[in-house]
């Protein structure tokens, strides 16, 4: 009798733990397979339901529409007293490529605040005419997204409130920054001008990446800062 009610019992819990396990099992493969989806979907949602609204307030100031614009000499030089040097937050300046479509305000800094206004500029990066290296980047789903359009020899030019400078798209490519012996890509002690757009890749992606799209340009032509 007592085993009887064992085995009855038993076949009882059946009915409950098997269903149960199967539906767990089911509802596991489904995410598995969908995994990605539910993640774009979920920052797709976090995205739109921000209440942020893009504001200036971090700066207080717009250096590159200053009233007395520098005019560089006859020997297309721009002495250093002459410039404005940007503040954190500042918008300084405007990086443009005809070629893809990017025409996007750059800031002075590197915050997300920053980048949600426009391109910003690594602040231990020189800016244009001062010789050294300039490192710029945006998000990959909204200004620099016309990256994925860019070819060698393209021009990019970055316009100042002391001149404009160009630069010749010399090579693109992706970078883990996750991996040990990339840090030459971020080498700012150069002793020559050249510039460097970055965004996260692959492009359109809204979930984190360890990825990066590079593209190298070697600097053509602007005015010179000297002391």
């Amino acid at each position: 009798m007592h085993n009887r009610s064992i085995r009855k019992f038993n076949k009882m819990m059946a009915y409950i733990y098997m269903p149960l396990f199967f539906s767990i099992l089911s509802y596991g493969i489904v995410y598995l397979m969908y995994s990605d989806m539910i993640s774009l979907a979920t920052n797709v949602i976090s995205l739109i339901s921000s209440d942020y609204e893009p504001t200036f307030s971090l700066s207080n100031r717009d250096v590159f529409n200053i009233e007395e614009p520098v005019v560089p000499s006859e020997d297309n030089t721009i002495k250093l007293s002459d410039i404005t040097r940007p503040q954190f937050g500042d918008l300084y300046a405007y990086v443009k490529c005809s070629d893809i479509g990017l025409d996007a305000p750059v800031y002075w800094g590197d915050t997300n605040e920053l980048a949600k206004l426009g391109a910003t500029q690594h602040s231990v990066s020189y800016m244009p005419g001062f010789g050294g290296l300039l490192m710029i980047g945006a998000h990959n789903n909204t200004f620099f997204n016309c990256l994925k359009n860019i070819e060698i020899g393209h021009i990019i030019t970055i316009e100042t409130s002391y001149g404009t400078y160009t630069y010749k798209v010399a090579s693109t490519e992706v970078v883990d920054v996750t991996v040990e012996g990339k840090s030459e890509v971020y080498n700012y002690y150069t002793d020559y001008e050249h510039l460097i757009l970055y965004t996260c890749y692959p492009f359109d992606m809204l979930s984190h990446t360890n990825n990066r799209f590079m593209v190298h340009a070697d600097f053509v032509s602007g005015p010179t800062v000297v002391d």
